[in-house]
């Protein structure tokens, strides 16, 4: 079967706990919650693709440790291609420990990336590529993205960035970029122009042809061209909001395969995301392709 789409990053293990309320220094919590996980923001993006019946293929890099093992073993689970993915012994695999406050929804996220080296180019297998349809990158591994992201260009591949937070190389691999989806926090960092929308028309002069941010509960804004449009989020009864990023991302994606327009691709990853936050942690909650059209036709979206 060919892969439809490739996607580059990291991929983790979340540990994640609900208290009822954030503990003071020097004290104990009894945990009203808990949950072991795969994490990443492509891994989870990948995840949510091949819960729509995607085929798709993961990149990475991780060690032989449990941690790594427990990563392929949740990403191989979905039927994910993972016979691209490097390992190299004897180190630390990427982990989070994230604390979610019952009361107030409110995240405290511990992180490590562990010990791995980088993914370097000449370790990317890119006949992976041959035949996809699209590049899902995070910024996380700069030099094989960049690589990729190049070898994608070649082959007609739109390359799909995540941009959560300023990173090496980042620069450079929004250039390469046909879509970013970037944060609130990237946004304001990377084009600080007051209002949003001036942030957007900047962010788009670097490359992408199309630049969404999204906004959190304010749900997400994009631009293409002179198209302008705000999507508001799904409302749902929000238990946790751990990597609703994440699979709005994979939402997006979705929506590229299918040629689907700006809007209706911001309908479709809007409504992806809000579904992913049913329960705790991003892949607990996964939507199926189904409940997300479903559920995305049924939103409004509001042009600006």
């Amino acid at each position: 079967m060919t892969v439809r789409v490739v996607g580059i990053g990291q991929a983790a293990v979340d540990h994640l706990a609900v208290v009822d309320r954030y503990p003071e220094p020097e004290s104990k919590a009894e945990l009203a919650g808990f949950s072991l996980q795969g994490g990443g923001a492509v891994a989870n993006a990948i995840s949510t693709l091949a819960g729509f019946r995607i085929p798709t293929a993961f990149i990475g890099k991780l060690s032989d440790d449990d941690f790594g093992r427990f990563s392929m073993r949740g990403l191989s689970s979905l039927g994910i291609d993972l016979a691209h993915v490097v390992v190299q012994p004897g180190r630390l695999s990427p982990f989070a420990f994230i604390v979610v406050e019952r009361e107030t929804g409110r995240r405290t996220t511990f992180f490590t990336s562990g010990n791995v080296d980088p993914l370097s180019p000449d370790e990317l297998d890119l006949s992976v590529l041959q035949g996809a349809e699209l590049l899902l990158i995070d910024g996380l591994q700069p030099r094989a993205q960049i690589r990729a992201a190049e070898e994608a260009r070649k082959l007609n591949i739109k390359v799909v960035l995540d941009a959560g937070n300023i990173r090496e190389g980042m620069g450079e691999l929004v250039a390469l970029t046909d879509v970013l989806l970037a944060s609130e926090r990237y946004a304001s960092e990377v084009a600080p122009r007051g209002e949003l929308e001036d942030s957007l028309i900047e962010l788009s002069r670097m490359g992408p042809r199309v630049v969404v941010v999204t906004l959190g509960k304010e749900g997400s804004i994009g631009l293409e061209g002179d198209k302008l449009v705000h999507q508001p989020p799904l409302q749902v009864n929000v238990v946790d909001t751990t990597g609703a990023g994440d699979i709005y991302f994979g939402g997006y994606a979705y929506g590229l395969l299918q040629g689907w327009p700006l809007e209706r691709c911001m309908q479709v990853a809007s409504a992806a995301a809000g579904l992913s936050c049913r329960e705790l942690g991003a892949r607990a909650a996964l939507p199926t392709v189904e409940e997300v059209e479903a559920v995305s036709w049924q939103e409004s979206r509001t042009p600006v």
